[in-house]
């Protein structure tokens, strides 16, 4: 059976995040595995979005195949929360050695929001399995809300995110040399999140594309609302691809790009050196290595006559 344009796009995810599935392990290795320094966080995304394309293409293939579309529903729904997870680790760690003392800046502050984006994504996930599992027009209207929630609680953690950024640009002098790379890479991001939040809102808010009659049969709904084209499963495939496909994207290449530039390691070397009042010196510069020593010069006795 020939695939439809959204089976097209899951095959064009399957493609780009295989790689970025081995590309966020190497970064893993290079700047930390855990879930606080944000790389790993791609690798969950990968797997998703993986899973989330070979199931979509099955269900195609297999319609009548519910347990395929309650996956592709699940995974669907749990794609924004790695990236915002992600930017939170990664002001933590632009944070570090320099704003982490500040009130408001420390581990407790991140871990506060850190939960809410977990609140977030599992309201998300729970809503978009009760509306498929749904039997009755209670259960359907019941997972709506669950997911209305969790949108919400998604824009929330967008908008602390946008504060903390903002407080540590407006503080960006005391940053580390690497760390304040990593801030303008978060900054670049931010407009294309947006536009990725904003999309899974509108889409939790779309119209249902079934409900039931007064017998309890399930039936589809055609609704005139302009928000049913934002819909992840049944909308507009044009906008999926601009407002969710592509802002993923593109969020992830800033990120991962950005992970193979930066020797962030170096900037705990120069403030350990600082510390410790050791000349900080990077590791690229070897001038040192090349510096004249001290010319010697004979000093002057003590008798005129015998000045050499």
């Amino acid at each position: 059976m020939k695939l439809d344009q959204r089976g097209d796009i899951a095959i064009a995810e399957i493609v780009f995040y295989v790689p970025i599935l081995f590309l966020s392990i190497v970064l893993s290795v290079r700047h930390g595995a855990t879930r606080k320094a944000g790389w790993i966080l791609f690798a969950v995304l990968s797997i998703a979005r993986i899973i989330g394309g070979i199931t979509h293409v099955l269900s195609e293939q297999n319609p009548s195949n519910v347990t395929l579309q309650v996956i592709y529903t699940i995974v669907e729904s749990a794609g924004l929360s790695p990236l915002l997870l992600a930017t939170l680790g990664f002001l933590s760690t632009v944070a570090q050695y320099s704003l982490d003392n500040t009130p408001y800046m420390g581990v407790r502050t991140f871990r506060i929001l850190h939960l809410l984006g977990t609140a977030a994504v599992i309201l998300a996930v729970i809503g978009g399995v009760n509306m498929s599992n749904a039997k009755n027009e209670h259960d359907l209207n019941s997972a709506a809300t669950i997911r209305h929630i969790g949108a919400i609680l998604f824009v929330v953690l967008y908008a602390f995110i946008v504060a903390v950024t903002a407080f540590c640009w407006l503080n960006r002098e005391q940053v580390l040399k690497y760390r304040r790379k990593l801030l303008f890479t978060i900054i670049a991001s931010l407009p294309f999140l947006l536009v990725r939040v904003a999309y899974s809102v509108l889409g939790a808010f779309a119209p249902s594309s079934f409900g039931f009659d007064t017998e309890g049969h399930l039936i589809p709904v055609q609704s005139n609302s302009a928000l049913r084209h934002f819909s992840s499963s049944t909308g507009d495939w044009a906008i999926y691809l601009v407002m969710s496909v592509l802002m993923e994207c593109i969020v992830v290449l800033i990120y991962t790009s950005a992970g193979l530039r930066l020797p962030l390691k170096q900037d705990l070397v120069d403030y350990q050196r600082a510390e410790t009042h050791i000349p900080m010196m990077s590791q690229e510069d070897d001038s040192y290595k090349y510096a004249q020593p001290y010319s010697y010069t004979q000093p002057y006795s003590q008798d005129p006559t015998q000045r050499v």
